[in-house]
């Protein structure tokens, strides 16, 4: 890939590679998706990197749906020479599909998906904490533990 040339406003200014999930954050920059949360979440840093102008973490990153698309049509004109095209990003874990999924806490299923979705991002997992999931889970357990239900669920429940 290094003979060909990538538009420069494909790249992230941060990780200084192509955008798979481009978002513009409330300076008007835009950056990859898993680079600025890790800028912002796992960094814990409150400037932008670019600006340095100040960048609230709980600030929204806007998605750039434009620059996607020409970036993933870029790709396409040029898979010929090796470029894979990027992947379509799936959409935002919301507090509504937080809240179905605690509601059926006795179904296996809701307690593993609740597991992969906190191990996905921090943007998961600071959507689960909003939806109170901590909390649920402190029930859940309790709850488990009084029926004399230990084993079950206790070991993902924890996790999260």
């Amino acid at each position: 890939m290094d003979e060909i040339e990538v538009p420069q406003y494909f790249i992230c200014p941060i990780s200084l590679q192509i955008m798979k999930d481009p978002v513009t954050a409330i300076t008007g920059i835009t950056y990859d998706r898993e680079s600025i949360e890790q800028w912002l979440f796992t960094n814990k840093n409150t400037t932008c990197p670019v600006s340095n102008q100040p960048l609230p973490r709980d600030s929204d990153l806007t998605p750039n749906h434009t620059l996607r698309r020409l970036i993933q049509a870029w790709c396409t004109q040029n898979a010929s020479l090796g470029i894979v095209r990027i992947p379509t990003p799936k959409s935002p874990l919301n507090k509504i599909q937080v809240l179905k999924l605690l509601k059926d806490l006795n179904d296996p299923k809701s307690l593993l998906q609740l597991e992969l979705l906190a191990a996905e991002s921090e943007r998961n997992k600071k959507c689960l904490l909003e939806a109170g999931v901590p909390r649920a889970m402190i029930m859940f357990i309790v709850n488990c533990y009084k029926k004399g239900q230990i084993q079950k669920g206790l070991e993902e429940a924890l996790s999260i």
